[in-house]
C-alpha cells in the first residue's frame, strides 16, 4: 500500500474505502463471512484505514509542531 502524500489522495482512499464496504456487504450477504474473497476484501479495507490513519496523524502532528 502507497503512503498516502496529499489531501487529494485522502479523499481518493477514503472513497476507495466507501466503495469496498459496499462490495463487502453486498459479497458477505451473498457468500457468508469466511468466503475468501469477502475476507482478501476485508483486508484491502484494513490496508487502506491504516493509510488514512497515518496520514490523518501526520497532517495532525505537523501541525501541533509546526
Amino acid at each position: 500500500m502507497t503512503t498516502i502524500r496529499t489531501l487529494s489522495e485522502y479523499a481518493q482512499r477514503i472513497d476507495q474505502i466507501k466503495d469496498l464496504k459496499h462490495r463487502l456487504w453486498t459479497l458477505a450477504s451473498q457468500r457468508g463471512n469466511l468466503d475468501p474473497e469477502v475476507i482478501r476484501i476485508s483486508q484491502e479495507i484494513d490496508e487502506h484505514i491504516v493509510a488514512v490513519q497515518r496520514y490523518y496523524r501526520s497532517q495532525y502532528h505537523d501541525s501541533m509542531t509546526g
